[in-house]
């Protein structure tokens, strides 16, 4: 196998080996248009694996803002039929050798937990468990909204209010990239990575093309902003991104009627699914998707 830099021309054979280890697959427009929308400052490493005439493997390791500053977040890809033939490995290596002419300390990754020779795999080249995150999935087709009249009656008695962006102006985006700045700073996730820019957040919540801007509901009392959930498309359903309440409001079910009211929007919009991923010890909003969802684990990973 002869491992050579990701080209643009092999963008399919990409998508192709990508969608194996994708929670829900993506189609090559959508993979082109978030290509597009990548940061350009942001450094991304890319290799391919080929094998007469045939792309066999991938290895990416970016700049993520849900890794350490210190580390890049990586995956690596091999098509099943050519495992177990050193071609993992010597992708591995061609990424580790230019994340750490880049100055990078180490990587980051993702392994479900039921995946044992995944597991298997990075453990014998040097990775450790250092995180566990949970992936809840809700079938919204088969959603009861009736069962949670009582929670949205109680939020609406204390005076919160619930309303999407769309038709937002220039003033109202400013307020709310504020507002999730803020609640994104504070939640478990984050502790210990880098602050978010305003422009990072603005790429998130406006400029990405998987974001809708009815998909993102904002939560306000007196007309005050104390909440914020967030929804990205992703395949035929919606990605939960984001769920915040301001400290002072928490403990009241504004964050689980928050989620309410994005599933509300994305079944309008015909979504079949919500899923989303924390980290195991976000116990508030493990709690509101533990009421909701069905629930599997996967580990991050790092070296």
């Amino acid at each position: 196998m002869r491992v050579e830099p990701y080209r643009s021309a092999r963008a399919a054979a990409w998508v192709r080996l990508m969608n194996l280890v994708r929670p829900v697959p993506i189609g090559l427009a959508e993979f082109e248009a978030r290509e597009a929308a990548w940061p350009p400052g942001d450094l991304r490493l890319r290799y391919l694996g080929r094998d007469g005439g045939r792309t066999v493997g991938l290895a990416q390791a970016a700049v993520s803002p849900y890794a350490p500053a210190d580390r890049l977040a990586a995956v690596v890809v091999v098509d099943p039929a050519r495992r177990r033939r050193g071609h993992g490995s010597a992708l591995l290596a061609a990424l580790e050798d230019e994340a750490r002419r880049r100055g990078a300390r180490g990587l980051v990754g993702t392994v479900a937990e039921d995946a044992r020779p995944a597991r298997a795999w990075v453990e014998a080249r040097g990775f450790r468990r250092f995180a566990v995150r949970i992936d809840s999935v809700l079938d919204l087709a088969g959603f009861d909204p009736g069962r949670w009249t009582s929670v949205r009656a109680r939020v609406a008695a204390d005076g919160v209010t619930f309303a999407g962006m769309e038709g937002a102006g220039e003033a109202a985006w400013r307020e709310l990239l504020a507002l999730f700045r803020s609640l994104l700073a504070d939640t478990p996730d984050m502790r210990g990575l880098p602050p978010w820019t305003e422009e990072r957040c603005r790429a998130v919540l406006r400029d990405n093309p998987v974001a809708r801007p009815g998909w993102i509901v904002v939560a306000r009392h007196g007309g005050e902003a104390i909440g914020l959930a967030v929804g990205h498309v992703l395949g035929d359903g919606v990605y939960a991104y984001f769920t915040g309440v301001r400290r002072g409001w928490r403990g009241r079910g504004i964050g689980l009627a928050l989620k309410l009211a994005l599933i509300d929007a994305a079944r309008a919009q015909g979504a079949a699914t919500m899923r989303a991923t924390n980290l195991d010890r976000n116990g508030p909003i493990r709690r509101v998707n533990d009421a909701l969802a069905a629930l599997s684990a996967c580990w991050g990973v790092m070296k």
